[in-house]
């Protein structure tokens, strides 16, 4: 069923013509500022692929410290003080350089994915780097996507993470995972 529902969100997200994908990047972008104002410390982020939103972190906040996901030895590894880039196996950018930190000493995470649902359920790729990688965290997880990857509910499993918060380019969804209830402004 997810891999039905990831081609389908493939196939809409390219449709998206890339200055659609750029003004909905920037729209993202300015609600991803306005959410992390009062945030610091260090902060988890990510090189897009073609069909994720564009963010330019050091414009989102001064305060944070950013960092970014590595694959090593099939598992995520989150590396601080990144300036040099390499195209993974796996056709991100991950960095070469940098000091490796662990998720104790990780304030948040803005998450890239296919899709989000309304339960704050994540459809990424397919290979549970996030979900494993996450698996115990207990901090702040924010999700990032186009309009087009909001659904109303994805199939998920046991071991699939939630986020905090979905940020769209018109909207801040924040969802209250004790309650099971989301909060749609």
């Amino acid at each position: 069923m997810k891999s039905i529902v990831r081609s389908k969100i493939l196939k809409t997200l390219s449709l998206l013509t890339h200055d659609e994908k750029k003004r909905q990047s920037k729209l993202i972008q300015n609600q991803l500022q306005k959410t992390l104002t009062d945030e610091v410390g260090i902060w988890v982020a990510y090189k897009n692929l073609n069909d994720e939103p564009e963010i330019l972190w050091d414009e989102v906040s001064s305060q944070i410290k950013w960092a970014f996901p590595k694959l090593k030895n099939d598992q995520l590894e989150f590396c601080l003080s990144v300036s040099t880039f390499n195209r993974s196996a796996l056709g991100f950018l991950e960095p070469v350089d940098g000091t490796q930190i662990y998720c104790n000493e990780i304030a948040g995470f803005i998450l890239p994915g296919l899709a989000y649902d309304k339960q704050g359920y994540r459809l990424g790729r397919g290979k549970a780097y996030y979900d494993r990688a996450l698996a115990n965290y207990r901090g702040k997880k924010i999700a990032v996507c186009f309009e087009a990857s909001l659904c109303e509910e994805l199939p998920h499993e046991e071991h699939d993470i939630k986020c905090d918060q979905i940020i769209t380019p018109s909207k801040v969804c924040k969802i209250n995972q004790f309650e099971g209830v989301s909060k749609w402004n």
